[in-house]
């Protein structure tokens, strides 16, 4: 489906270094308890919590992210974060929602997707008033967490009030990125975590290897 055709988006972002299955699953969950018409995966560019890391060459995560939501009915990839990476500056969240709040029709709803670790550190993003103006955020809460226990480590009941409506419990699902580049790394197998067309891919371009 084509983000600009749709009434209710969600934006779900990050490195994808590589997709897994999980990256699949969990946000087509809740795609489902909010009533959404798509999610739309947004492969960072340059993620400004990542600065320190090597990430994989941008062309091999969007290959790789395409070919692990072809045939998904209700994904889609847009590109607006790695077509910016031209300047060389990290991936702002609101830069981008403000860019494609431009360019999409008047009353689309976007929520934005995080994991319940950004939560705890919302309020250190650029901006993060202005991000929940323009697409409010839907929060997964997966093992180990749980709602009471994120709701419990954060600092006052006023943001416990504010976040509270937001979450989305999804099925753990003990999978990483991390995880899956260091069996690749190791020489094991990682079957079963990531697409069979992902798999080949990495294995065709020698990815995450041991120099």
């Amino acid at each position: 489906m084509r983000v600009e055709d749709a009434k209710h988006i969600i934006l779900f972002g990050g490195s994808f270094d590589p997709p897994h299955v999980a990256h699949l699953a969990l946000p087509m969950a809740v795609r489902e308890a909010v009533g959404a018409e798509v999610v739309a995966y947004m492969p960072a560019a340059k993620a400004p919590h990542k600065l320190d890391k090597v990430q994989t060459d941008p062309v091999h995560r969007l290959a790789m992210l395409r070919l692990a939501v072809k045939g998904a009915e209700y994904a889609a990839v847009l590109t607006d974060e790695l077509d910016r990476a031209a300047d060389g500056n990290p991936s702002y969240t609101v830069n981008t929602l403000e860019a494609l709040r431009a360019r999409l029709r008047a009353g689309v709803t976007m929520r934005l997707l995080i994991g319940a670790d950004q939560v705890r550190i919302f309020d250190k993003w650029r901006d993060p008033e202005r991000v929940i103006e323009l697409a409010e955020p839907l929060v997964m809460v997966r093992p180990p967490d749980t709602r009471e226990s994120l709701l419990a480590s954060l600092p006052d009941d006023e943001a416990r009030a504010q976040w509270d409506p937001r979450l989305v419990d999804v099925p753990a699902m003990e999978i990483s990125s991390t995880d899956i580049r260091e069996r690749v790394a190791r020489g094991e197998s990682i079957e079963g975590m990531v697409c069979p067309a992902v798999e080949r891919y990495i294995r065709e371009h020698g990815l995450y290897r041991k120099v």
